[in-house]
């Protein structure tokens, strides 16, 4: 397994930074449409949290950070040069297993990613209720708004299982995708199932029927695109070891 983590580890620098880098830059677009969004609110009713997310168009800016992010975890898939194949014969790791390994470090990633949307987005929420009129708000206010607000109970659940497994395995998708890219590219081949899985899950991410079905169903599509990706990176031909 050690020599699994040294060939994920330049993997790991090329994208965790640029991981990081995307997070904070959609976090800081997001509080500043945020406030934004308050500053230029309009009528003798108090601000609503649910509304102030949907005008500061917040999702629209998570969805184009995964894109951003989606677009870090391809770009090792861009170098084709001998320096990969060298590291694998080096360390003797099975090029299948590395990537699919490579695929779970990206939806770790992409973990992160929602994560750190979820910290400001809570932390955007507090500073609302804390400085918002007493009298207009409450201790479920939050609360309410996870369910009131698209975008945030795509961020937050809470028991809503069926949203917390669609977006676990909409995250294992991408890294996967992102994954194959790189593996059918050292080897000249294309997969560009990244760029629409991104886009679908850009778009998508934010939308909530109150249906767990729609939910549930999208999961299953994930895993079985999953399993496509796991079965297309398991083994390697004899000329390409």
């Amino acid at each position: 397994m050690k020599a699994y983590l040294s060939a994920l580890s330049p993997f790991a620098r090329l994208t965790v930074w640029k991981t990081l880098l995307i997070s904070l830059g959609a976090t800081a677009v997001q509080a500043a449409l945020f406030f934004l969004a308050l500053s230029r609110w309009i009528g003798d009713a108090p601000p609503i949290l649910e509304s102030l997310i949907q005008n500061g168009r917040l999702s629209l800016v998570f969805g184009v950070g995964l894109l951003l992010v989606c677009g870090a975890l391809a770009l090792p898939g861009w170098d084709r040069g001998s320096k990969t194949a060298y590291t694998f014969r080096r360390l003797s790791v099975n090029e299948g297993k590395f990537s699919r390994l490579l695929g779970v470090q990206n939806a770790l990633l992409l973990l992160i990613y929602w994560t750190i949307q979820l910290i400001a987005l809570l932390m955007l929420s507090k500073y609302f209720l804390a400085t918002a009129d007493p009298t207009t708000v409450s201790h479920q206010s939050l609360f309410l708004a996870c369910y009131r607000s698209p975008y945030l109970h795509a961020l937050l659940p809470l028991a809503d299982w069926a949203v917390l497994l669609r977006n676990l395995s909409g995250c294992l998708v991408l890294g996967l995708a992102a994954s194959a890219f790189c593996h059918h590219r050292r080897h000249g081949r294309t997969s560009v199932l990244i760029l629409p899985l991104a886009v679908v899950a850009a778009l998508c991410f934010p939308i909530y029927t109150g249906n767990p079905y729609l939910s549930l169903s999208a999961t299953v599509i994930f895993l079985l695109i999953c399993l496509y990706f796991w079965k297309s990176l398991t083994g390697v031909h004899e000329d390409e070891e």
